[in-house]
C-alpha cells in the first residue's frame, strides 16, 4: 500500500503512515492494517513514526479505531510525530492520545519537520 513507508535514516527505523484525505471508516482501517503489522514485525520500542492526518474526515468511529491502533502499536514506537493538524484535529488527537495511554507523540507542520524531531529524539 502506497500509503504506508518504511525507510531507515541514521539507524532509526521509521515508518510514515499517511491518512491524508481519508473520508471513511473502510479507507481508515485499511491503512492500518498495513501499518500495524509492518510496526509490529520490529522489536519493542524501536519504532519512529510519522502520521499524516491533514484533511482526514475524523469522527466518533474513527477516533475509537485510532485510539486502538495507537494502543496496539505502543509497545514498538519510541517516538512518534504527527503532521497535518489545525486546530481542532489537535484537540481530538489529544484525545485519542488520552485514550491509547500513549504519552510518546509530539506535532509538527512537515514531513521534514517530524524527521528532525525524530533525528533529535535520543
Amino acid at each position: 500500500m502506497d500509503r504506508v513507508e518504511e525507510f531507515t535514516k541514521n539507524g532509526k527505523t521509521i515508518v510514515l503512515i499517511d491518512f491524508s484525505g481519508l473520508s471513511s471508516d473502510v479507507d481508515f482501517s485499511e491503512v492500518i492494517k498495513t501499518a500495524e503489522p509492518m510496526i509490529a514485525s520490529h522489536p519493542e520500542g524501536t519504532v519512529f513514526t510519522i502520521t499524516n492526518i491533514a484533511n482526514l474526515k475524523f469522527d466518533s468511529h474513527t477516533r475509537e479505531i485510532a485510539a486502538k491502533y495507537m494502543e496496539n502499536n505502543k509497545p514498538y514506537v519510541k517516538y512518534g510525530v504527527i503532521i497535518g493538524l489545525d486546530g481542532i484535529k489537535k484537540m481530538m488527537a489529544r484525545t485519542v492520545m488520552k485514550l491509547s495511554g500513549r504519552t510518546n507523540v509530539e506535532f509538527a507542520f512537515t514531513k521534514e519537520n517530524a524527521i528532525d524531531i525524530i533525528m533529535r529524539y535520543q
